[in-house]
């Protein structure tokens, strides 16, 4: 079994999404699941997501992580083979449990999934909406904002 990611493992790729979001940086990774989500956290303008995402990271640390040991590898187009991390930990800023899953490329943020922390169901499932697992993709999007 393997055990990482380390706790330095993750504290470095959570600055490094900071660092990415910071730099204005940030895609997503599937579009149209990005939408379903935003509109359950209410959030109406696209640009407002990756200053929450960056306020949203600073709550988090390691000890949050809520992935596989190894990373799981995304199957979407736009981040394939790349690690995914996923966090599940109580939000002050939402007042919720939350949960948030991203990969890093070349620089760059995906947003793969930000939404209230569910039950999951099986072991193995990615604390995903049923309704969007298996969706098929369209094409990343940039949705860096000035």
């Amino acid at each position: 079994m393997q055990d990482r990611p380390s706790g330095r493992e993750l504290d470095k790729r959570l600055e490094e999404a900071k660092a990415c979001l910071k730099d204005r940086k940030g895609l997503f990774a599937n579009p149209a699941k990005a939408v379903g989500e935003l509109y359950q956290l209410a959030v109406n303008d696209a640009g407002e997501i990756w200053k929450l995402i960056y306020e949203l990271l600073e709550e988090i640390d390691p000890s949050d992580y809520a992935g596989t040991r190894p990373p799981q590898k995304s199957y979407e187009k736009a981040i394939n083979n790349r690690e995914l991390f996923a966090f599940t930990w109580m939000s002050p800023k939402m007042g919720k449990k939350m949960y948030l899953k991203f990969a890093l490329r070349e620089g760059l943020y995906y947003y793969v999934s930000l939404h209230e922390s569910r039950k999951i169901e099986k072991e193995g499932e990615e604390n995903e909406m049923p309704a969007m697992r298996g969706r098929p993709l369209r094409q990343e999007e940039d949705a860096a904002v000035s």
